[in-house]
This record gives C-alpha cells, structure tokens and sequence, in this order.
C-alpha cells in the first residue's frame, strides 16, 4: 500500500492541483472581461450549496447501498469480491447520478 500512495496519489494530487489552478485562473478572466463590457458576472452562477449537497448525499447512499449488496454477493460466492465491489460501485454510482438529474430536471 506504501508504494501506491506515493507512486500514485502524488501525481495524481499534483496533476489534479494544476487542473485547479488553471480552471480558477480562467474563471478569473472571464469575470474580469464580463466586468469590462459592463455586464454582470453574477449572470453565470453556479448552482445553490443545496444542490450540489443534495446530489452528493444521494451519490453517497447509493454507493453505501451498493457497498452492502457487493459484501453480500461476495459473501454468498455469486461473485468474487473485487467484481462485486467494483460492479456495485459504478452501478449504484450511476443510478444516482441518474435520480440526482431526473430530480434537477423535475423542479
């Protein structure tokens, strides 16, 4: 394990920081130039706080839904526990970022 953190997780926390910087920088002057033709920059705001804690709380209990189904499947021998795990966590995943959009697209 103490090679993969550090063969993995730094790049990849080094990569992701850079992605940030970049993504903030270019919203930095896409504010600045709507500020300059006299527009409000508050015209493309994101979502609530709500909203985006909503589809993370529903995200979340799906993936623990599907982390009991897998320890289920894998106890009772129907699948090795590495498929089942990683099957319900991406079929779960996706059914509630699926409910998370129906539920936006219905308000």
């Amino acid at each position: 394990m103490e090679l993969f953190s550090t063969a993995v997780l730094v790049p990849l926390g080094f990569f992701l920081f850079i992605i940030v910087l970049v993504y903030m920088g270019h919203q930095k002057k896409i504010r600045t130039m709507l500020i300059e033709k006299g527009l409000d920059p508050d015209t493309f705001k994101k979502e609530s706080h709500q909203e985006t804690a909503t589809r993370i709380g529903i995200f979340m209990t799906a993936v623990g839904v599907g982390v009991l189904i897998a320890n289920g499947i894998a106890a009772l021998g129907w699948l090795s526990e590495e498929v089942a795990f990683l099957s319900m966590f991406f079929i779960f995943g996706g059914v509630a970022l699926i409910g998370s959009a129906l539920l936006k697209k219905k308000e």
